[in-house]
């Protein structure tokens, strides 16, 4: 099973209630895996140790003025020495507690974002075609790098900082209601108002949330065209043009950012507002209840203690409730993405019984299009005999391409059928039917690693022998071994340390090192001059021998090796 579909079945199938934010926290926990269990622990741990020491104090307090109270009665130091010392000796053991427990936490925290990292990289590898044809790179490095970045966020604080204080304020509850009841009640009442006016910033923080994200993902498209295009920015001097788009974009987000902390500070000071009342209330309820006797001086000093302890922790809750709810407005857009429908193992057909020609390749009635509206392809059949090669020539937008993506596996077929070795296509999975296949696009990716590793992705556990063999019979051996590391030679992002032609041959290695009985050769010479294409289709040449070949070109010298032309 692949990890993604590990990861995504344990948090759950998106449902009808996927974007209900407790949902979505929900899914995010899941996919911690058995991890969420020590997560949890770890997290009501520090909560209880913290708590329970917060408790020894305040009754060590009230301990202490019902000594000086009654200080004529006895000696006032009686026993607190003892009592002073078991509360250290509770306190470093608790500490340790601590230290243990935040330590489990923070790994668990750390394993939860690896995991959704390697998820989204996962859920990458696993999506059709399509969606990188229809999907902006920008927008897909945003979810895999802001988005879940932020979403992991929910591991490493902003769960812990909301279900500690819950825990913690339970505790502080019940020795609070223990010592006097009637004050609690008054206070607690005091302090519900506090959660009212934080879930009025929910929704303005979830929007900004999203605002910024999509804003984030124009920052980065700007950023990826002026590394792509940094030819073009020199030859039509448009530095200014994108340097200018650039600022006004980061200015945006900054606009953005303010309008988030703003709204943090907002909500920040009405909190603390709320904590200075909160003392008053006290203060003014502690009065009159010792007045009418209803409760004592040292059980009320107690209890304002453990009240700060609480109200500090109810600030922590008003904090940061909006704060998560920004969080999970991009775990939102990362279950989006992860619960986008991935490539099937293999491609179902529906359409009628057809029969297989004779070739190695047979295409039978196949209509396609890509946006079901305008057909590329219509009712087209065509046979390529084992070991021939033919030719596609046509008009640009005519299907040529089209039909090496549809021969690929890259897009199913909206009618007919497509026979390979006289076996229908939905027979083989789409890896089988890609191990099958060679292909030698106009212009080949190369990798920002060795060129021996960018050769080698043809047969990943092919030996340097075998790599160079597959380098020599590509034309590629000589200038290789002219470049200052040879084989280890960095090819540069996209290839660009290297010529069109050497690029080239690289791709024409790798195609030799799959050693497979189809090969599909995209324009393979278009962009290359007369040297660089006299080595190249002599590689060709050798690579094609013995292989079923289709050759989509529009030179008459390439067309001229091909057995049959086929014009769409």
């Amino acid at each position: 099973m692949a990890f993604s579909d590990e990861i995504i079945g344990q948090c759950g199938p998106k449902d009808a209630d996927s974007n209900n934010d407790l949902r979505i926290l929900w899914r995010m926990l899941k996919m911690m895996k058995a991890g969420f269990i020590r997560y949890l622990l770890a997290i009501i741990s520090m909560s209880v140790v913290l708590s329970l020491f917060d408790t020894i104090t305040a009754l060590l307090l009230k301990n202490i003025i019902s000594r000086v109270e009654n200080y004529t009665q006895g000696d006032i130091f009686a026993g607190l020495l003892e009592e002073v010392l078991l509360c250290v000796g509770l306190g470093l053991l608790m500490l340790l507690i601590y230290a243990v427990s935040f330590y489990v936490y923070t790994m668990e925290a750390k394993k939860g974002g690896a995991n959704l990292q390697k998820t989204m990289y996962s859920k990458c590898m696993r999506l059709p075609y399509s969606y990188y044809e229809q999907t902006g790179s920008s927008e897909l490095m945003s979810k895999i790098i802001y988005d879940s970045e932020r979403a992991s966020g929910i591991y490493g604080s902003r769960f812990r900082r909301i279900l500690m204080p819950f825990l913690m304020m339970s505790f502080y509850l019940i020795a609070m209601l223990m010592l006097s009841w009637q004050v609690t009640i008054c206070l607690f009442g005091a302090s519900a108002a506090l959660f009212v006016i934080n879930g009025l910033f929910i929704e303005p923080m979830q929007r900004v949330s999203r605002e910024m994200s999509t804003t984030n993902v124009r920052i980065t498209e700007r950023i990826s065209n002026i590394l792509s295009g940094m030819e073009q920015i020199r030859i039509f001097s448009l530095k200014s043009k994108m340097v200018d788009q650039f600022i006004e974009d980061n200015e945006k987000y900054r606009k953005e950012q303010n309008r988030m902390n703003l709204m943090s500070a907002k909500l920040d000071g009405l909190n603390q507002l709320f904590g200075l009342l909160g003392s008053l209330v006290f203060i003014a309820l502690g009065l009159v209840f010792v007045s009418q006797g209803i409760t004592t001086v040292q059980n009320l000093a107690a209890v304002y203690l453990l009240y700060g302890s609480m109200s500090w922790n109810l600030l922590q809750v008003g904090l940061y409730i909006p704060s998560m709810a920004s969080y999970l407005a991009n775990a939102k857009r990362v279950f989006e993405f992860l619960d986008l429908a991935e490539e099937p193992e293999r491609y179902e057909n529906n359409s009628p019984v057809l029969v297989p020609g004779d070739g190695e390749i047979s295409i039978r009635d196949v209509t396609f299009s890509y946006d079901g509206r305008q057909d590329v392809l219509q009712h087209f059949h065509l046979d390529i005999p084992k070991g021939k090669c033919v030719a596609l020539k046509a008009e640009s937008g005519k299907g040529k391409s089209t039909l090496a993506k549809l021969i690929l596996g890259l897009y199913p077929v909206n009618a007919g059928k497509i026979f390979i070795q006289g076996k229908a296509y939905e027979d083989y999975s789409l890896e089988e039917v890609r191990q099958l296949i060679a292909y030698v696009p106009q212009e080949p990716y190369l990798y920002d690693v060795s060129i021996a590793e960018n050769i080698r992705y043809g047969k990943p556990d092919a030996s340097r022998e075998d790599i160079v063999r597959a380098a020599k019979l590509a034309n590629a051996h000589d200038f290789i071994m002219d470049l200052e590391n040879g084989y280890e030679t960095r090819t540069g992002e996209r290839g660009n340390l290297l010529s069109g032609g050497q690029r080239q041959r690289i791709a024409i290695a790798r195609a030799i090192l799959k050693d497979a009985p189809i090969l599909i050769l995209d324009e393979a010479t278009s962009a290359l001059d007369n040297k660089s294409e006299a080595l190249v289709n002599e590689s060709l040449d050798r690579l094609m021998k013995g292989r079923t070949t289709i050759v989509i070109a529009h030179r008459e010298s390439t067309l001229a090796h091909a057995d049959l032309v086929v014009e769409l």
